[in-house]
């Protein structure tokens, strides 16, 4: 893409240039000021004669068209150019007529500036409104508009065929009508050796096992290939497989990118997700709108809102300096482009800084896609799988039942015996001293104007306006205590409040984010000492939100309570050195809150003691108010100081005491709830959305005028008012929607023969590809609709296919006529992908677990390569037991630092959504198969799994060799196979006779089978890593 220029878009340069050589003269203009100019009579046609040629259908200059009202009002790269009514704020008039700050139009020497009449014309036609009747456009076409993609889909009859007995389905028939247009016969079918590997790595990732591979290569029913077929569609491991593939689209990795890099410790739950949707062939348009806007859909389910993690898989830039705002648009621009990759098949994100130059794509069109997204918020939810949900319920079940007894008692204890123990414990302690003095508040004041009123009981209410972030409240005391030590905050709960808070937020939590303290002497006060406080502790502290956090000076951490809301809650804070003035001393408390993570999170109600009491501070002691209440006789206490009393003693109580410790001791054995620790990431839509604008050349510091969602004018309309993203994934599986199917049906196209029908699997505008077999696209985009957009249905289709069926091997006289063999004469060898080469050196080893889910591991990975990361911020703690031989779809995709071996077989960087992999042949590939630890290790348990296996069979040598052909590559060895592997065992043996050193090496960490000895072993150690190391290992036949 290339960016306009800097200066007044280039299109008011050539479009007045051209005037400048006209020869038409036009007649005066001698209307009257009174008298609006006519668009058809007067203003079109000096457009099209002056400026069409530059600004017209075929040439928009500078990204600006004026020949559709529509295109002509959007304005060029630069931004609006007409602003119809206000000609002092049309850049347009001021270029033209020179009274704006710009250069004047057209620049000087290169054409004759507009006469005063010209100019007054086209002045009295933006004040008058700038009128254009939308019948002058009612001809007139977006370019490209007629481009083959954005036309319907046609439901094509199958071609008639001379070969008809090759043919097994549909697509044969359009596969073969094409080779024989050409004279070409197609290729036979492949061995069953090669076919059953194939449709294995194919369908699942995996190569078939021995039992595996003796079933379905003696198999004699005719309709076995079908069989296989369903049974591989029904393997858990076809979600592995086809999930990995969407992976790459949804840009999926477990961590942030940038500089910090941060890990995403939730982000697997999606990828379960996705694993499973495959599974369970959750028709295709499902599919995609539970990932778009699963939120929106009515009473959504948890699997619906975790689908939504689609969006979450964005980079997300963390790094100190970073404007939020610019990186959460950039994030909003990354879902909007991958939109247009993933099932539009088109490059839209061109639209971010101007109109498309080739496609029927306006800016102003791609910000009304980029609308749909720019309301999301980014959530974090329970969301616990349900293995983990059922094995909960059950152990909760059994708690409840021996914790139910323990609530009761103390429950029990409150009703019926609390207030005697009260009235006892009075009457035997008659001299009572206060630990705790409750401050009366002289002044309050709210930084960003929240209303802070004080009650009878020195405590203080906020109300009024809530507002979103960094409120600060100041308080002032006066007191004459002396010595004092600590500062006790209780926020308190209130009916005022959301749930009682006693926070403002909507769920009554706060985040309290700093504490500050200062002390001046009442006869000086405006002379203050700052006082640093230490040792802080808290009745509750919410994970991640621990109450030491308000004194560590940083306003991005603090103290929340959550789920303790409702409740009372104490955070006392000792002062380093003791304080206050013979005097008196006016006291003043800071409370800061959140300034960036939790908006609206302020303390609702809140009250502040001193003490001057011994050290450690007591969260929990008696204060003057208390004291008072004790020395008021009963039948004088006011409901209030009765109850604040009951409240006090109900914390000192000791048979209570006892209670409550039996029950918490009990509570602290209860089951841990697997929503609070299996979580989501999943997006949510703001109730008040944002407003979105026009980005001028795609920069958020320059918005221009206010865009509605909506989707591009070539396709279908959405008819819809006031749409959201619901509506716009629904859109996408309409009917008459050309693109969704047609894109779709391409990619996996491309999974099974290395080249897509359209090869540009991304692009199908008008710089892409054509289709080269386009009665086919339309035919595969119309079954795949017609069979409920299943996509188990349409890989079924596929693969027992004729097409699909053919041998690999290349057919030389085509090499000249057909050379990319688009014709498909014959079927391609395909390079398996990089998680694929990794999974079947597991497999043939036997070290794979094929555990389904679950979080990402890291295996072995050389030493040293998670120390390129920024500041030695990457941590790869290397897993242990079988989450190190799980498949590659697992393994953590740090960003920064991805795991070396899959880069080195082209895994994608997750940077960006993934339509295709590349393919290479690199010697780093050769090597890393050869030296990686993870490979060496499988052949390690691969050559020991040879000897083990073959013991006591007939020929061992020719056995072994057949049996390790048949682990590696899914076929017995050929007599040229089995010389060559004969005379390398035999140099091997030989070799290592002599090197007791090597053999070590090789068979460390391997119990050797019995019968057999350590060079014995070593020898097939180094026969299968060679195995591993062949070109056919390697490649899908």
């Amino acid at each position: 893409m290339k960016c306009p220029a800097t200066h007044f878009t280039a299109w008011i340069i050539v479009a007045f240039y051209v005037i400048s050589q006209m020869s038409f003269v036009f007649a005066k203009d001698t209307t009257t000021d009174s008298h609006k100019p006519d668009y058809l009579k007067q203003i079109k046609p000096l457009f099209q004669a002056k400026c069409y040629s530059c600004h017209g259908r075929e040439k928009q200059e500078g990204g600006f068209r004026l020949d559709l009202k529509s295109r002509a009002l959007e304005g060029g790269d630069s931004g609006i150019a007409i602003i119809p009514g206000q000609t002092e704020k049309s850049e347009l008039y001021h270029r033209i007529s020179g009274t704006g700050d710009g250069d004047k139009m057209p620049p000087e020497g290169e054409g004759t500036p507009l006469s005063k009449a010209e100019l007054a014309l086209v002045k009295r036609w933006i004040e008058a409104g700038a009128k254009w009747p939308d019948s002058a456009d009612q001809n007139e076409k977006l370019p490209g508009s007629d481009h083959w993609a954005f036309q319907p889909i046609q439901s094509n009859p199958l071609p008639q065929v001379q070969l008809n007995s090759w043919v097994k389905n549909g697509i044969d028939a359009f596969i073969l009508q094409k080779l024989e247009q050409e004279k070409v016969l197609p290729s036979e079918e492949a061995d069953r050796n090669t076919l059953v590997r194939r449709v294995y790595l194919d369908l699942i990732g995996l190569p078939p096992s021995i039992k595996e591979y003796e079933q379905w290569t003696t198999d004699t029913d005719p309709n076995w290939y079908e069989k296989l077929v369903d049974h591989l569609l029904a393997s858990r491991h076809y979600g592995e497989r086809w999930g990995r593939h969407w992976l790459d689209l949804a840009r999926y990795a477990d961590s942030d990118g940038f500089e910090k890099d941060s890990k995403r410790p939730h982000a697997w739950r999606w990828r379960t997700w996705v694993i499973d949707a495959l599974n369970e062939d959750l028709p295709f348009d499902q599919f995609s709108i539970e990932q778009l806007a699963g939120d929106l859909l009515p009473n959504p389910t948890t699997d619906q809102l975790v689908a939504t993690g689609f969006h979450r898989n964005t980079l997300i830039n963390r790094e100190g300096g970073t404007d939020p705002e610019e990186d959460r648009v950039k994030r909003t621009v990354d879902r909007t482009n991958t939109l247009g990759s993933v099932w539009l098949g088109i490059t839209v994100g061109c639209g971010q800084c101007h109109t498309h130059k080739y496609d029927p794509l306006t800016q102003r069109e791609y910000y009304r896609l980029y609308a749909f997204f720019n309301s999301l918020t980014e959530p974090n939810i329970g969301a616990p799988l349900p293995e983990e949900r059922a094995a909960y319920e059950k152990a909760n079940q059994i708690y409840q039942k021996d914790h139910g007894p323990l609530v009761k008692a103390i429950q029990d204890f409150e009703q019926t015996q609390l207030n005697q123990s009260l009235i006892k414990w009075e009457q035997q302690n008659p001299k009572k001293k206060a630990i705790w003095t409750i401050l009366k508040p002289e002044s309050v004041h709210a930084k960003q104007n929240s209303t802070l009123k004080i009650l009878p009981d020195r405590s203080i209410l906020a109300g009024g306006h809530n507002p979103g972030r960094a409120e600060i409240y100041t308080i002032t005391f006066k007191t004459n205590l002396k010595n004092i030590n600590g500062i006790r905050l209780e926020a308190l709960p209130d009916p005022s409040l959301p749930k009682n808070g006693p926070g403002r937020s909507p769920s009554g939590d706060f985040e309290l984010t700093m504490l500050t303290v200062k002390a001046a002497d009442l006869e000086t006060p405006q002379t203050t000492t700052e006082i640093p406080l230490q040792k802080a502790q808290a009745s509750f502290e919410m994970a991640g939100y621990k109450v030491d956090r308000v004194i560590n000076n940083s306003p991005h951490t603090g103290w929340s309570i959550s789920p303790q809301q409702g409740k009372k809650q104490i955070a006392t804070f000792e002062t380093k050195t003791a304080f206050g003035s013979e005097k008196g001393t006016l006291v003043t408390v800071s409370l800061q809150h959140s300034t960036t993570r939790k908006l609206y999170h302020n303390l609702g109600r809140f009250r502040l003691s001193l003490t001057t009491g011994s050290k450690p501070l007591p969260l929990i002691g008696m204060t003057d108010m208390i004291v008072d209440t004790l020395n008021t006789p009963r039948n004088q206490r006011t409901a209030s100081q009765q109850q604040e009393l009951l409240e006090y003693y109900h914390t000192i109580d000791p048979q209570l005491k006892k209670l409550k410790e039996a029950e918490l001791a009990h509570r602290k054995k209860a089951p841990k709830n697997p929503a609070e620790t299996t979580k989501a990431q999943v997006v949510s839509h703001l109730k008040v959305p944002r407003k979105t604008h026009l980005m001028v050349r795609g920069d958020f510091l320059n918005p221009a005028d206010e865009v509605q969602p909506n989707t591009p004018a070539v396709l279908p309309p959405l008819n819809i008012q006031k749409p959201n993203r619901l509506d716009l994934a629904r859109w996408l599986f309409s009917p008459q929607n050309p693109l969704t199917a047609r894109v779709t049906v391409n990619r996996i196209w491309n999974h099974y023969f290395g080249r897509g029908i359209v090869s540009t699997l991304d692009d199908f505008g008008t710089q892409g590809e054509p289709p080269s077999h386009p009665e086919l696209l339309d035919w595969l985009a119309t079954q795949f609709r017609e069979n409920n957009w299943s996509l188990k249905q349409l890989h079924k289709l596929i693969v027992t296919s004729a097409t699909y069926r053919q041998s690999s091997n290349s057919r030389p006289e085509l090499a000249e006529r057909n050379p990319y063999n688009t014709w498909l004469s014959h079927q391609n060898r395909l390079r398996v992908e990089a998680e694929i080469v990794r999974d079947q050196a597991l497999a043939v080893s036997g070290l794979l677990k094929h555990k389904i889910g679950g979080r990402s591991v890291n295996p072995p990975q050389p030493d040293g390569v998670a120390s390129l990361g920024y500041a030695n911020s990457v941590k790869w703690p290397t897993s242990k037991g079988d989450d190190r031989y799980r498949r590659g779809l697992y393994t953590f995709f740090q960003r920064t630092v991805p795991y070396p071996m899959l880069m080195a077989f082209d895994s994608p960087d997750s940077n960006l959504s993934c339509t295709r992999r590349e393919r290479s042949n690199t010697p780093i590939q050769a090597l890393t198969i050869w030296n990686d630890p993870v490979f060496f290790e499988c052949s390690q348990t691969l050559g020991r799994r040879i000897v083990a296996e073959t013991q006591n069979k007939g020929s061992q040598l020719d056995t072994r060799i057949k049996h390790a052909f048949q682990l590696c590559l899914a076929r017995p060895p050929s007599d040229e196979d089995l010389n060559i592997v004969k005379q390398l065992y035999r140099d091997q043996t030989q070799i290592l006779k002599s090197d007791q050193k090597a053999v070590t090496q090789l068979t460390k960490g391997q119990k050797i089978p019995a019968g057999s000895t350590p060079q014995e072993v070593a020898a097939w150690i180094i026969i299968g890593r060679v195995l591993m190391n062949l070109d056919e290992f390697v490649t899908r036949g």
